[in-house]
């Protein structure tokens, strides 16, 4: 593959469309200045905007489904499109990235067979689960972030920085012991997923991490599929489902720290040279008067349940 002059090489061709597909996205994400983009779902309801976030497996993507199933219309559930000018929450209707089971979970069965699968998930538009689905720009009134109550409580302890999976298309021991060597980096380990191996680790500073990771891969030719950032043990969803509201600067932090372009966005060199705190402030004044709320993840009716009475509906029908 030769993409920005540089030629990569595929090893495995199962890989191409994929990899060709998360290179193209990653690359324009870098390139947007019109809008700030973090990584989070973001659904609407009678005008208001609703952005969700939360660490990999708590259930974000499959409450964005519950929701849609309820009435809601669909923005995203993986990419939230702030606009600078507007400040309304924008639609980024790439395909969805479901885990096996949460279609069943969330009340479409039967999907799964007609889904397009990559790094062992399931990809499916939002007018394939639910036509008529897609909706508008809406101006933000609730931020909702997802929080395992075991770590709410205490129960989860981390002083050792923020856990990083990277996902590539084949590993050597050169790699192996040079990301071990990277300021800040503990416990780095191998693990197989899907069959290709996965570097797991822990990064006092996680962005800093990456970028060094991702250009030693570029030097060996090693493709990086995916990232998974704050890869903890998953909740269990079992304890009651509970809401509370938060401060908005701990609400904007929580965005700060998913937004998409990192190190590489011509956002944040260009226009703010280089600055979190410059960042931090235009966040703050996009949000504007938006509620924010820590949600305590549990079963996920109850998680519905909390999201509509924030959005004054309360019906569970389809």
């Amino acid at each position: 593959m030769i993409f920005d002059g540089k030629v990569w090489p595929v090893s495995n061709p199962e890989f191409l469309e994929g990899y060709a597909y998360e290179s193209i996205l990653s690359a324009l994400v870098t390139r947007v200045r019109s809008h700030m983009l973090v990584h989070a779902g973001a659904v609407s309801r009678r005008g208001q905007g609703i952005i969700i976030t939360a660490d990999t497996g708590h259930g974000k993507t499959t409450l964005v489904l519950e929701l849609i199933r309820r009435g809601f219309k669909f923005l995203s559930d993986e990419m939230a499109a702030l606009g600078r000018a507007d400040h309304l929450v924008h639609p980024f209707p790439r395909s969805l990235w479901i885990r096996r089971g949460a279609l069943e979970m969330a009340g479409f069965p039967g999907l799964a067979s007609r889904a397009i699968e990559w790094m062992d998930k399931l990809l499916l538009d939002i007018e394939e689960i639910k036509p008529g689905s897609l909706g508008e720009a809406a101006p933000i009134r609730h931020i909702i972030i997802l929080q395992d109550p075991a770590e709410t409580q205490g129960e989860i302890q981390d002083n050792a920085g923020q856990e990083l999976c990277v996902m590539i298309d084949r590993l050597d021991d050169t790699l192996l012991a040079t990301v071990g060597q990277i300021e800040g980096v503990t416990g780095v380990r191998v693990e197989a997923d899907c069959g290709f191996p996965m570097l797991r680790l822990r990064a006092v500073r996680a962005s800093f991490a990456l970028s060094r990771i991702e250009a030693l891969c570029r030097e060996r030719r090693i493709l990086v599929l995916d990232v998974i950032k704050g890869a903890r043990a998953r909740p269990t969803f079992e304890r009651p489902a509970t809401l509370k509201p938060i401060p908005k600067s701990q609400a904007v932090m929580e965005l700060l720290s998913r937004f998409q372009g990192g190190y590489m966005s011509e956002l944040l060199h260009n226009e703010f040279g280089g600055s979190s705190t410059r960042l931090f402030m235009e966040l703050s004044g996009i949000m504007g008067q938006a509620d924010c709320h820590q949600l305590s993840v549990g079963p996920l009716h109850e998680m519905a349940d909390l999201v509509c009475n924030l959005a004054n509906v309360c019906s569970k029908g389809s």
